[in-house]
């Protein structure tokens, strides 16, 4: 049956390719951002324009009662990498998730008039929440998962791609580490290329805008976690997130990173074995969720096949097809 659904962050690099999807499978979007119609347009695309940073949550109620009317709300919002000052993605990023839970369980939940019912609240977040093996640990609080991430960076343009499009600058130097490490890889690096590896994987300072980005998703889960006093669930992409749009084929895991192949011996347990998923197998993995409200209440990673995948940016709305 189709379905009303609120993508907020629909021209955003995730939020474009859930509207695609959610549009391919029959069912209505309403774009929820600052410039909604920038995607495009499409007949079943109602664009609404707001900017969630300057709203509170009572101003987001209003509109999801008087003008949204969803049955499905999913929040898919990156905050700019430079607004607010040093804590600025932090704070932006939580204050969004306060607000969108607070404006769903304070909308007037009439069950029988299908117009002030709550919507399905699913949050995207990000892989740093999910838990390290066998621990209650998040990801981004082991030390060791975020020299592993770094290090996969260099094996992908698309991933690259992604952070620079989430995350703006946040990570400089990922263009010239990539390149170092593929001539490392090839056993063609220079001097210098080596000391663009070294330099990258130990300059913790570097990574501290990014951390904060990775640390605001995980702590958004904290918002979520136990409380069923409204119909949520938050999904964690796995860690190497690429654009692409996708084999068709996607796995779920609850709560647990996932992990591929063997711990080599004196390596951490992430060291090569961060596994990822292309943007178009989230989007079909999250849709699947709208329409089967089969993991309610959990916190779940999507994963899947990132092999040989390369390519940026978000899509666009065209006739009723992916395009970019």
């Amino acid at each position: 049956m189709p379905l009303r659904v609120a993508v907020l962050g629909s021209t955003g690099f995730t939020g474009s390719y859930l509207t695609v999807e959610l549009l391919h499978r029959g069912h209505t979007v309403i774009g929820l951002s600052r410039d909604p119609s920038k995607i495009g347009s499409h007949a079943r695309y109602e664009p609404c324009s707001i900017d969630i940073a300057e709203r509170s949550f009572t101003e987001l109620r209003e509109v999801l009662e008087d003008k949204v009317r969803c049955e499905v709300l999913i929040v898919a919002y990156g905050p700019g990498p430079n607004g607010g000052g040093e804590d600025g993605v932090y704070m932006t990023f939580l204050e969004t998730v306060r607000k969108a839970i607070l404006a769903v369980k304070t909308i007037k939940n009439n069950e029988g008039s299908g117009k002030n019912k709550r919507p399905y609240l699913i949050f995207i977040g990000g892989a740093g929440s999910l838990h390290a093996p066998s621990t209650h640990e998040a990801c981004i609080d082991t030390p060791t998962f975020l020299l592993a991430y770094r290090r996969a960076l260099g094996t992908s343009a698309a991933q690259i791609a992604y952070m620079e499009a989430r995350a703006g600058t946040l990570l400089p130097g990922l263009h010239a580490y990539r390149s170092a490490r593929i001539s490392q890889t090839n056993g063609t690096a220079t001097a210098a290329e080596l000391s663009t590896i070294t330099a990258f994987d130990s300059d913790d300072e570097s990574m501290k805008s990014a951390v904060r980005f990775i640390k605001a998703a995980r702590a958004a889960y904290l918002f979520f976690e136990g409380d069923e006093g409204f119909e949520w669930s938050f999904v964690s992409p796995a860690a190497l997130y690429r654009a692409g749009r996708g084999t068709g084929g996607y796995e779920v895991k609850v709560d647990e990173v996932v992990l591929v192949g063997e711990r080599r011996e004196g390596e951490s347990v992430f060291e090569g074995r961060l596994t990822g998923v292309q943007a178009g197998d989230l989007a079909r993995a999250v849709v699947d969720e709208v329409e089967g409200r089969r993991l309610v209440w959990r916190h779940w990673c999507a994963w899947g096949d990132v092999e040989g995948v390369e390519g940026s940016g978000e899509v666009v709305l065209g006739l009723g097809e992916c395009v970019g």
